[in-house]
């Protein structure tokens, strides 16, 4: 385990080092941009959460859709925290602050490093779970679970607690997102294992499925053979999923070189790393709010939007977008 004398040690090394060095200064660029997209991303899974828990029927893919948004606002939130712990640094002495305050901060470092997991693990299982009802469509219907949402939720937040703790406490590491060189590594070959684990899990296993599963629905947009809100469903996801490849893989890259190499690849690297994953977890409330707009006259409402993407696949088809009785749920909603 890491103790907290350990953890301290390692930061007072270093904020020193930190303070010495030249080589590398963090911009208020590399500062403000993050916070922003963190900011702004927060309120806006926030509202995805409001809406979801509260506003709108609840089905299978909204269960999914609530998990993600609440993995994603747990990381933007964690991120926000250290953005402002750097932008404050030269004013009052953080330094100090976060000698004394070690302990909080690495189960901060934790919670960010478990929402991220928890994010790349319920994106795969909602891209899996909407390919399984393009290719079974009938047992999707009639055969699937009740609760299946529900089961599969909880057992990807327990696996990504398991692998995140895993990770902190069989690798003696520095709190995430900091900057030191070296690291100590407590039971090697431990250490080792985790990143083999981690490695093969990540890209091996959920990475190749998420993407597997997302060709498929991507086939389905292609041959427009979908009924026109299941469209913009499968738009959402696969959108989702780029993003995600493109702007939050890059994180996860980084964080398991730290276990490989025992050096950080490049203090930069890291922070535009932690830029674009920042970005990913923002922007897919925006994702839902545009797809949901799109081919509609201007002045729908936010919860109108998110409900002409996440309806019942099973809902007959005369509540349809473009359909008289579908125009006239949505006016009055």
């Amino acid at each position: 385990m890491i103790s907290l004398s350990t953890t301290a040690e390692t930061l007072e090394t270093w904020t020193a080092g930190v303070n010495q060095s030249m080589e590398y200064k963090r911009s208020y660029g590399l500062i403000f941009t993050p916070l922003f997209f963190s900011s702004f991303g927060a309120i806006g899974n926030g509202i995805v959460i409001w809406f979801l828990s509260f506003k709108i029927k609840k089905n299978p893919f909204t269960v999914y859709i609530l998990n993600l948004a609440v993995a994603d606002m747990t990381f933007l939130l964690g991120i926000s925290f250290y953005q402002l712990v750097f932008l404050l640094y030269p004013m009052f002495q953080v330094p100090t602050v976060l000698k004394k305050n070690a302990n909080k901060l690495l189960i901060l470092a934790i919670m960010c490093v478990f929402a991220y997991n928890s994010s790349l693990y319920l994106l795969t299982s909602i891209s899996i779970e909407r390919c399984l009802s393009v290719l079974y469509p009938i047992w999707y219907r009639c055969q699937r679970p009740k609760h299946q949402s529900a089961l599969v939720c909880a057992f990807l937040w327990m696996l990504s607690c398991l692998v995140t703790l895993a990770e902190y406490t069989l690798c003696d590491r520095r709190p995430a997102f900091s900057f030191q060189k070296d690291i100590t590594i407590f039971q090697q070959s431990q250490c080792q294992a985790v990143y083999i684990f981690v490695c093969i899990l990540n890209f091996l296993i959920f990475t190749p499925l998420m993407v597997l599963s997302s060709l498929v629905l991507l086939i389905k947009i292609w041959r427009n053979s979908w009924r026109h809100h299941s469209s913009k469903l499968y738009i959402v996801i696969v959108a989702t999923v780029v993003l995600f490849l493109l702007f939050a893989l890059p994180m996860r890259v980084l964080l398991l070189l730290t276990y490989e190499h025992r050096t950080f690849p490049s203090p930069i690297a890291f922070d535009i790393s932690t830029l674009l994953c920042s970005i990913n977890s923002a922007a897919d409330p925006f994702v839902y709010f545009f797809v949901g707009s799109q081919g509609q006259k201007s002045g729908l409402s936010l919860r109108v939007m998110l409900q002409r993407i996440f309806r019942e696949d099973a809902e007959p088809e005369q509540h349809e977008v473009g359909t008289p009785t579908g125009n006239t749920t949505e006016t009055e909603i």
